[in-house]
Formats: C-alpha cells, sequence, structure tokens
C-alpha cells in the first residue's frame, strides 16, 4: 500500500491511528513537528519529532453490571480468563486496527510466554470473537456477553445511552491500560508547505487537543491538565502501557501472522 507521505494528495494528515505514520517516519518522508507539540507526553510523539499525537483512545473493559451478579467488575484483562465468565467475554476481531494493536503491546508488555498463556485461556474460556467494536457493544448491552474489550470511543457510545454498563480502564496496578494515538504528521515534500505548515501548528496545540476531547466522546487527552468529559479519564491520570508506538507496529510486523492463527482458530470452534 502506498505511503500517504510519499506522493500527497493533501498537505497534512490526521489519522485515526499511528501505523502510516510510523512507517512514514521510518522512511525519511515526514517533516518535522512544531514546537506546540512539545508538550505531548514523549511516550505518544515520535523521537525524532516526525510526528505527534492529538488525542488517542484506550482499550477498555465495558461491563453489563447485571451480568455482575453482586461480584465486582473485572480489573485486568487477565481475568477474562476466569472460568466465572465462561463463555461471557466478546472482544473484537484482532486482526487489524487498535485490537491488533492492542494484542502486539501485550506481546511486549506481557512477553511471549504470559501472552501465550492468555490466548490459550481465552480459548478454553470460550471467548467471542466479534467482526467490530459495534458488534462486541451491541453483544453487552443486549447481555449476549457480560464484558467486552473495546475502544474508548466505542464505550461511550453505550455509556451514554441508557444501558446499563460501567467502564473499566484495566490493568492500573500493573501494565496499564493500552492507549492506541491519533497521529498528527506532514510530509517533506507537501504541495503547500507554508500553509502546511501554519496548519500543523494549530492542529497539534493544546487547544485542538481540548476541542477533540471535548466533541468526540471516549477520545482521551494525553496532555495533563486537559478536562475531560463524564466518563472519560485522562492518560496523564492513567497507567499506561509504556511501549511506544514505533516497536508496536514493528512488533505487529512479527506477530501478525500468530495473531491471525489465533483468531481463525477461534472463530472455528
Amino acid at each position: 500500500e502506498r505511503s500517504p507521505a510519499s506522493s500527497p494528495t493533501a498537505d497534512v494528515f490526521w489519522h485515526a491511528e499511528p501505523y502510516a505514520a510510523v512507517e512514514a517516519a521510518n522512511r525519511g518522508e515526514l517533516a518535522p513537528m512544531p514546537q506546540t507539540a512539545s508538550d505531548v507526553p514523549g511516550l505518544f510523539r515520535d523521537p525524532t519529532g516526525a510526528w505527534v499525537a492529538v488525542g488517542g483512545r484506550a482499550q477498555v473493559l465495558l461491563v453489563a453490571t447485571q451480568a455482575l451478579h453482586g461480584h465486582a467488575a473485572p480489573s485486568r484483562l487477565s481475568a477474562l480468563t476466569d472460568p466465572r465468565w465462561k463463555g461471557k467475554v466478546a472482544l473484537t476481531r484482532p486482526t487489524s486496527g487498535p485490537a491488533l494493536a492492542h494484542f502486539a503491546a501485550l506481546f511486549l508488555a506481557w512477553g511471549e510466554k504470559r501472552t501465550e498463556t492468555w490466548l490459550q485461556g481465552l480459548g478454553l474460556n470460550d471467548a467471542q470473537i466479534l467482526p467490530n467494536d459495534e458488534a462486541v457493544r451491541n453483544a453487552v448491552v443486549a447481555g449476549r456477553a457480560a464484558i467486552g474489550v473495546v475502544s474508548s470511543d466505542e464505550a461511550a457510545k453505550a455509556a451514554a445511552s441508557a444501558a446499563k454498563v460501567d467502564v473499566v480502564y484495566p490493568d492500573q496496578r500493573s501494565i496499564g491500560v493500552f492507549v492506541w494515538p491519533t497521529a498528527l504528521f506532514m510530509p517533506k515534500n507537501a504541495p503547500h508547505p507554508e500553509e502546511a505548515r501554519k496548519l500543523v501548528e494549530r492542529l497539534a496545540s493544546r487547544d485542538i487537543e481540548q476541542l477533540l476531547v471535548a466533541r468526540a466522546p471516549g477520545f482521551l487527552p494525553l496532555r495533563p491538565g486537559i478536562p475531560v468529559p463524564p466518563g472519560v479519564r485522562s492518560a496523564a491520570n492513567l497507567v499506561v502501557v509504556s511501549v511506544n508506538p514505533a516497536a508496536i507496529v514493528a512488533e505487529i510486523a512479527r506477530r501478525k501472522d500468530r495473531i491471525t492463527a489465533w483468531t481463525a482458530a477461534m472463530e472455528r470452534k
């Protein structure tokens, strides 16, 4: 697939995920980000300054409160293999998007042995593999699943409805919640470099991140001190998986075949 930065049809790109930005940065195709992005935490910007995140989404647990029957909601991903939740856990097919990035991040944060044990446990627990986050949300809201792993923007849709659900940011006492950032970047050969520079300076600013968080339910601010709507947490106030996006993109290349094979086996069950 052709990089958007190699023969750009636009001056500035703002992607919901950082895949293309990381790959374009690795090829040296991007212009440096402006100083307005300098207060974004280091985990969420390219170490060479080639791209920066403006907000992001977390992989959270969406829990049907009526399914808990007096038990506490699970607070760790590892709890999803508990026999109590057999057949009641729903996940998005982890072959693309944030779900794939999340699984790759677990291989890095937990290590191969623990991640493989967890995947085996999900299989033994008859976890449901569904086509997308919307299907997972619908399964939890309709009672076909007790717990779903979804992006925080999808969880926000359920929380804003009349559904009786809780949103849990998992693993706050261990590896942390996985946050997959957006990516703002500008090709070196942008058609209109001066205008592009001004636009990037504006989009990379704190004000725009605050506007995104206010207007796009479920997006988290990455900079500290930005107000959040009800039900949303700031990444600055969470324990977050501390693996940078470039390492995750590289890990995806290593693990995608294994994750795809696991997914296919789960869907055949």
